[in-house]
């Protein structure tokens, strides 16, 4: 629900008043079972609308174990899987994201793969699905024009025979300008409680740190900043139409944005008074300052995370990291000092070469921040992740080998044992989805079978843990001839790879060295500020990196302040409903989804005092889910000239459905919450199921 690509296709898409697009989700099993009883095909979250029903479906596809999900999206919808078996009734199935960067795996599946940016080729894809319908055009002409389309990659036009590599090379598709796109401030907000809950403003695309392991810094090629102008513009419109009290400013590696050290402090001279937090995902140790942290803490702390990847200077060295151990421990110094709580670590273990040194070399790290946090405090947490690495696509160790289950297994072990402490949390990847992951990323056109038989055995949403089939693939794998040497060897540089046909900009050769390099120790500069590496990407798609080194503050009004000099403090009693599809929200969810309906409003809410402002809103006995309220009361104070009638006037349509405001009146500051002795329950009962002689019953059990 949070993810950003959808979000942006979803409103370019919608844009146009010839296409209409809704978003489908794969149920949860329970409800795939329910699906599959009362013989209903998968709807969509919008209308309900079946699958089959639409013109075009597209998938998008960020990672590996989600593979299993399609084949069951398909069936649950109505769709023949294999796109061999669709006929000129059935829509065209596309797939876009990461993971098609290596198409092969998911060809049988797929009448179309977009490879690269979406945002121009989604519009030509519409298009050509228009012309086609307008002029009755067959199925096979449809993907003959989809084939012309630069970016997208048609099997049955390109690779005719399965056998046989595609003849042609498909180059990505880029977009050179982040600003000449139309970007969502506004995206459909959901209600219930989902991962990443904020306003989503993307400020770079690409990277050129060249980190070895990396495939986004390598498929995103080159940088490009969007402007700070346009960033400013994006976070005003969505935060005041959403109602979010926290944005973030995303790329792959944020404190790379070159002019951030303008752009951070005027948004939050902006933004801060209203109590929004801005967090900045993806900050490398080396772009990190105490004037940073001391903007993001003008607010609130929103978590911090570094990753050093790996614990020894040799191995950092090999995947081009670029820091140095006393870089890392004087980051968690200034964390630590900053106030913050609790660290997170990311670590990969099965790096190419590693050792039992390099092993030691990640607990010694460990321990090393675990002593600069006493220094600071007894409290702190540190939560370490491990990895098991993943050979990558279109990467430099693209060629390298991967650890086994068994060796992943035994190396988290031996990592448990060396970090047992109460400060310490330790938390791992299961180390047979890193095998899979690595298995499907690296497969060719065969491994589609694989996918096929695993879903036929019962592998559905593999990426969750509590749903993973471990039976249902080692039995597909056995049944399909795919071995795990193949996997775990170093692979041949002078033998071609399944998806070589698939042109990133960046060349092969560029990455063979760059391999070669690493096993050397040789570090690689980032071009972005410096000279040109010659990755071949800038030549081959004339296009270059694209950077912001300034930013003058448009001038605007000041936002209303927070402060409460010479502001009158009121308080305020609302009587909600909360029926229909409003009692289907959870107390905490209903909550939150009001809060954003007030800051939607601008009603001028009063903020708590200290590091985690919250506005001074308090609610009535939580309703049971499910169960509906004809009259809910919230008290919310506010500061400034404001009455009665102005909140009626702008919480009008403001809230989820199933809420309306009933009542609404001025009420003393120190006035409680109604507390009802007696409440009023009214409950329907269904006449086909209602018996009348076990009344009696019922009352003498009460």
């Amino acid at each position: 629900m949070s993810y950003l690509g959808l979000k942006i296709l979803y409103h370019l898409l919608n844009a146009r008043p010839e296409v209409w697009a809704e978003r489908f989700f794969a149920p949860a099993p329970d409800l795939a079972r329910l699906l599959r009883e009362k013989g209903l095909p998968l709807g969509s979250l919008e209308s309900g609308t079946p699958l089959a029903a639409y013109d075009l479906i597209g998938f998008s596809l960020p990672y590996e174990l989600g593979y299993t999900t399609v084949p069951a999206m398909l069936q649950m919808g109505g769709v023949p899987i294999r796109s061999r078996d669709r006929d000129e009734g059935h829509p065209l199935v596309l797939a876009g994201g990461p993971c098609v960067f290596n198409p092969e795996p998911l060809a049988d599946f797929f009448d179309a793969l977009v490879i690269g940016d979406g945002e121009e080729v989604i519009g030509e894809l519409a298009e050509a699905g228009l012309r086609g319908q307008e002029e009755g055009r067959s199925r096979r002409d449809l993907l003959q024009t989809l084939a012309a389309i630069e970016g997208v990659y048609v099997p049955a036009v390109h690779r005719p025979d399965p056998a046989l590599r595609p003849h042609v090379a498909i180059k990505k598709r880029l977009l050179a300008d982040l600003d000449e796109t139309d970007y969502p401030a506004l995206a459909p907000l959901p209600f219930h409680r989902v991962i990443h809950d904020r306003l989503s403003v993307e400020i770079a695309r690409g990277c050129t740190r060249g980190c070895r392991f990396c495939q986004a810094g390598f498929i995103y090629r080159p940088v490009r900043e969007r402007s700070p102008q346009k960033v400013w513009e994006l976070l005003e419109e969505g935060l005041q139409e959403t109602g979010y009290d926290e944005a973030t400013l995303l790329s792959l590696s944020s404190g790379d944005y070159t002019c951030l050290g303008q752009l951070l402090p005027a948004l939050m001279e902006r933004w801060s008074e209203n109590r929004v937090a801005l967090s900045l995902p993806s900050l490398r140790v080396d772009t990190l300052s105490q004037e940073m942290i001391d903007q993001i803490l003008r607010v609130r702390k929103t978590g911090f995370t570094l990753a050093p990847e790996a614990g020894t200077q040799r191995l950092r060295d090999l995947i081009n990291k670029n820091i140095r151990e006393e870089e890392i421990l004087e980051t968690a110094r200034l964390v630590f000092q900053s106030g913050w709580q609790v660290l997170k670590l990311y670590f990969m273990i099965g790096l190419p070469s590693e050792t039992r040194e390099d092993l030691l070399g990640l607990i010694d790290l460990v321990k090393k921040i675990q002593r600069v946090s006493r220094e600071v405090s007894s409290r702190v947490q540190i939560n370490v992740g491990l990895s098991t690495f993943v050979p990558k696509p279109h990467t430099p160790l693209q060629w390298a080998a991967q650890l086994s289950p068994e060796e992943s297994r035994e190396r988290i072990a031996f990592l448990q044992k060396g970090l047992r402490s109460k400060t310490i949390q330790i938390k791992w990847n299961d180390p047979r989805l890193s095998f899979l992951e690595g298995l499907l990323s690296r497969g060719d056109y065969r491994t589609g079978r694989l996918i096929e038989r695993a879903f036929e055995l019962g592998a559905y949403l593999d990426a969750w843990g509590e749903y993973f089939n471990g039976p249902a693939w080692e039995q597909a794998l056995e049944e399909t001839g795919h071995t795990a040497e193949a996997l775990f060897r170093e692979q041949d540089p002078d033998k071609p790879l399944p998806w070589d046909f698939i042109a990133t900009g960046v060349d092969r050769a560029y990455l063979l060295e760059e391999y070669r390099r690493g096993s050397r120790g040789e570090l690689t500069a980032d071009c972005r500020h410096g000279e040109c590496r010659h990755c071949g990407l800038c030549p081959n798609r004339g296009v270059a990196p694209r950077i912001h080194p300034r930013f003058d503050p448009p001038p605007r009004p000041p936002a209303p302040s927070a402060a409460t000099e010479g502001r009158p403090l009121k308080k305020f009693r609302l009587r909600l409903s909360k029926e229909g599809p409003a009692r289907f929200l959870g107390h905490l969810e209903w909550k939150e989804a009001l809060l954003r309906a007030f800051r939607r409003a601008g009603i001028p809410l009063f903020f708590s005092q200290g590091f985690h402002p919250q506005p001074r809103v308090s609610f009535g006995p939580a309703l049971p889910l499910g169960l509906a309220g004809a009259g809910e009361w919230v008290d919310i104070q506010c500061l400034g000239a404001i009455e009665a009638a102005d909140i009626r006037a702008k919480c009008a349509g403001r809230f989820f459905p199933g809420t309306a405001l009933l009542e609404v009146e001025e009420v003393p500051l120190n006035s409680p919450l109604p507390r009802p002795r007696r409440q009023r329950y009214v409950a329907e009962i269904d006449r086909c199921d209602f018996d009348p002689g076990r009344i009696p019953q019922f009352l003498a059990d009460a």
